[in-house]
């Protein structure tokens, strides 16, 4: 018989963290373990909530602390309200692990882990946590935490990149043979997401990009590169997915800075997108050029499955899943000169679009990235 799982998710966004773990429950559920998934009782994204519902994957609301009961100023109250939700957060926690009994307690933020000490303290169960970011070790009651009890508490770690295991390493786990590392899969999308067109009409080489518009992501340099090789070259467009609310103050300076030029029709500036396959059907090759280190980027994963290169800076989990000049092209330079240095080598190399958008697709088996895999790897996670 398989074993039963209680999965943490308290996350109301819905970026490629949540939709990782979404795909993960589905994948679960797929092979049929025993599945309840604890969400906010704030509520989460409705995408999230379409998911498992149609999924049939079990879930039940619990009362979760957020970033911002932690954040800067610390009021008294405010702090008062945070003990509160933590204390209420781990009674209601612990009243449903008694009632559903799990095997094995699934875990994906450190944040949740601790303030779920002190249940985690009352309780055997095994722990297994996905963990797609670097440990908070910046801070130093987490860092002395994370040495003194995460690492040690936590049956296995699930780490979505050779990057991460590493980061978790120095965190202070030693070496074990439990730990796994299993990339992302493409995450499940609804069919609300996948029936919208996005509004272009592909009348030229496209370089896209695609997720957060904020300064870490490096959108910047992308719009400062395409705007000189907009200036050099004829032929050539780009096309930035994002929504314009999530920064609104660097987003508007970007439209401005494009704005400014008479290349609006050659750079353009799509608000969110939702239907990947068509978004990657009008891109010959997507940049991902992350000024912060990446754990693994799923923007990655998901061009690969839709036979298209990528061109990324040289940090982070990015590196692992893609191999220069074959299927994608990395930076000597986290720069615009570096960007465009590889921008250029496909403009002036288009041969090696075709063959890189192929090769693309055919290292999915290779990084084992396939479904099967996924689902291999994750039934051995939990054995």
């Amino acid at each position: 018989m398989k074993p039963k799982i209680l999965c943490l998710y308290g996350n109301a966004l819905y970026y490629g963290h949540e939709r990782s773990n979404i795909q993960v429950f589905k994948t679960l559920k797929e092979l049929n373990f025993t599945i309840l998934v604890l969400t906010n009782k704030s509520g989460i994204a409705p995408e999230a909530l379409d998911i498992l519902d149609k999924c049939s994957i079990e879930h039940e609301t619990i009362v979760y602390p957020g970033w911002s009961d932690i954040r800067k100023p610390h009021t008294l109250p405010k702090v008062i309200n945070y003990i509160f939700k933590v204390i209420l957060h781990n009674i209601q926690f612990i009243l449903k692990y008694f009632k559903f009994r799990p095997d094995y307690i699934y875990i994906a933020s450190d944040f949740m882990y601790l303030n779920l000490i002190p249940s985690f303290i009352l309780i055997p169960t095994r722990i297994v946590y996905r963990i797609g970011d670097a440990p908070l070790v910046g801070w130093k009651p987490f860092k002395y935490l994370w040495k003194k009890y995460i690492t040690l508490r936590t049956y296995r770690f699930v780490c979505i990149s050779r990057f991460i295991k590493d980061k978790v390493s120095e965190a202070g786990r030693s070496n074990n043979n439990q730990d796994m590392i299993i990339y992302n899969y493409p995450p499940v999308r609804n069919s609300r997401e996948a029936a919208s067109k996005i509004n272009y009409i592909k009348n030229a080489v496209t370089f896209s990009y695609l997720g957060q518009l904020i300064h870490g992501k490096g959108v910047h340099l992308i719009i400062d590169a395409a705007l000189e090789i907009c200036h050099k070259y004829r032929g050539i467009n780009f096309i930035i997915a994002g929504s314009l609310e999530y920064d609104k103050l660097y987003s508007k300076e970007l439209v401005q800075k494009v704005n400014s030029t008479h290349f609006q029709d050659r750079i353009l500036f799509l608000g969110p997108v939702s239907n990947m396959e068509d978004f990657f059907a009008k891109t010959d090759v997507i940049i991902t050029p992350s000024l912060k280190e990446e754990p693994l980027g799923n923007v990655i994963v998901e061009a690969k499955s839709c036979t298209t290169p990528s061109i990324i800076f040289n940090s982070g989990g990015m590196p692992e899943l893609i191999k220069h000049k074959q299927d994608g092209f990395i930076c000597r330079e986290s720069t615009k000169e570096g960007l465009m240095e590889a921008i250029e080598y496909y403009i002036q190399n288009p041969e090696n679009i075709m063959d890189h958008s192929q090769n693309a697709l055919d290292s999915i088996n290779t990084l084992k990235i396939n479904y099967q895999d996924f689902r291999n790897n994750w039934e051995k996670a939990f054995a």
